[in-house]
């Protein structure tokens, strides 16, 4: 482990943090903010100061660094940064205590989204709600940078499922490969917020809801507090809302594909189709419930990339019952995308060796070959898959169990275990007090949550941080 590379690549990361800081010292200025100006100041100063000693203090190595170094950084980003990013929240809402402003901080860091500061929806000040987006779009570029990188490298899909032409494990350092990930990950994030918003605010939205909005579609989390229970205006801001979350759940791997001019293959990803068939199940279900096969579509989309933002005013999101509201937030969506949950590439994979199976009792002596993205894949990138689901399993039953010993029922800790597991802030319960013991919990689980879990479990083994 190259202890120094890890560091100064934290110490980098936390100075783009102090310089986002800016931006919202910027809004604060200009809307005559007091307290989130000074907070902002203290915090770009408090970080600076940190992060300019460790880099004048650790030694610049040319050290040839390996993904086991990406992951640990990536480990130690999702624990450390929220507390550095809650010191905004901390120092400018009154009756906010430590814990909830890390908690604030990490909801928007691994584009959860939901809140749990005591203020109002219509009180809170315009820099907070920036600095909300600015830190959804900060961790959703480490999100996108981190799987299709570091988890890229080190298999954690099984089958290969970051896999991605902006990365190739590099002959020299494995840091020196980043750049271009977050550069494209950047343009399309950038490129989504920027058409999303022009084209929301041309449907007549107000201009703070419509970047508001954009920044949620892109990141797949809630920037505003309380968006989750309020719908779009009109029927042409949901179909801009519609079409966004759909790319945004697909992610990366058919973005790249549309972009390289392969539509075909685009339009025959293995996540794309599972997308469809999945959304198409659960549309179904809705309209048995009894709901409009167009509030089940908007709901079905806005459940699969986790983000819960409403695509329209009908309030279906209120009626369903807690099995099916939870169910596709579990799913989620691409595996390059920054949508939580199991993922659709696992769901397929699945399915289609349980179709294989199938087959082979049918047939005794069919030999069966399973392709994923055309590449044939040996037994063990299955057992991999099966591997991380237990793991998925058994972490949620213990958080299940850990916010019941912090005073939630059943339905409230199994609605706010997917929640925080699956990215999905609008599924987690904030109306209950907030103890110390929720706060860590939930903190610690949205980063197991944007680890893909099964990536947490090397820190947990001294030898990892040893070798």
């Amino acid at each position: 482990m190259h202890y120094a590379s890890i560091v100064r690549i934290l110490a980098w990361l936390g100075l783009v943090m102090a310089g986002c800081c800016g931006i919202g010292a910027s809004v604060a200025l200009i809307h005559g903010e007091r307290a989130p100006l000074i907070a902002f100041a203290t915090t770009a100063l408090v970080i600076s100061v940190i992060c300019t000693s460790v880099l004048l203090l650790a030694p610049a190595r040319q050290e040839v660094s390996r993904p086991r170094d990406g992951l640990g950084a990536l480990i130690l980003f999702w624990f450390l940064s929220p507390p550095l990013a809650g010191l905004v929240f901390l120092l400018s809402v009154p009756g906010a205590g430590f814990l909830l402003a890390m908690e604030e901080a990490a909801s928007c860091l691994t584009t959860t989204g939901y809140s749990v500061l005591p203020l109002a929806p219509d009180d809170w000040p315009v820099s907070l709600i920036v600095w909300r987006g600015v830190l959804h779009l900060y961790g959703a570029l480490v999100s996108l940078t981190a799987v299709a990188s570091i988890f890229a490298a080190i298999n954690l899909g099984g089958p290969g499922v970051h896999r991605t032409v902006l990365f190739t494990i590099p002959d020299g350092s494995f840091f020196d490969a980043l750049p271009r990930v977050i550069i494209g990950a950047g343009i399309a994030l950038g490129a989504t917020v920027v058409v999303l918003g022009v084209t929301l605010a041309i449907a007549r939205a107000p201009l703070a809801i419509a970047l508001a909005d954009a920044v949620s579609v892109a990141t797949t989390g809630l920037v505003m507090p309380g968006r989750a229970q309020a719908g779009p205006s009109n029927d042409v801001q949901g179909v801009i809302l519609f079409i966004g979350l759909l790319f945004s759940t697909v992610g990366l791997a058919v973005a790249l594909e549309v972009r390289a001019g392969r539509w075909r293959h685009a339009l025959r990803d293995p996540e794309l189709v599972t997308l469809a068939i999945l959304a198409l199940i659960f549309i179904a279900i809705t309209v048995a419930l009894g709901e409009r096969l167009v509030d089940g579509a908007g709901w079905a989309i806005a459940e699969l990339s986790t983000s819960g933002l409403p695509v329209n005013a009908s309030g279906i999101e209120q009626r369903m019952p807690l099995p099916v509201a939870l169910l596709p937030a579990m799913i989620g969506g691409s595996a390059l995308s920054t949508a939580g949950g199991v993922k659709l590439a696992r769901i397929f994979v699945l399915s289609a060796r349980a179709v294989q199976e199938f087959r082979t009792l049918a047939f005794r002596k069919a030999v069966g070959v399973f392709a994923f993205r055309g590449r044939v894949q040996p037994e063990k990138a299955i057992i991999a898959v099966w591997v991380y689901l237990v793991g998925y399993v058994i972490t949620l039953a213990i958080v299940l169990f850990l916010f019941a010993l912090g005073g939630f029922g059943f339905e409230d800790a199994l609605a706010s275990t997917v929640g925080v597991l699956s990215n999905a802030g609008h599924l987690v319960v904030t109306d209950s007090d907030r103890n110390t013991w929720l706060s860590v919990v939930s903190v610690v689980a949205m980063a197991l949550g944007r680890l893909e879990v099964l990536a947490a479990v090397p820190a947990l083994v001294p030898s990892f941080w040893r070798g």
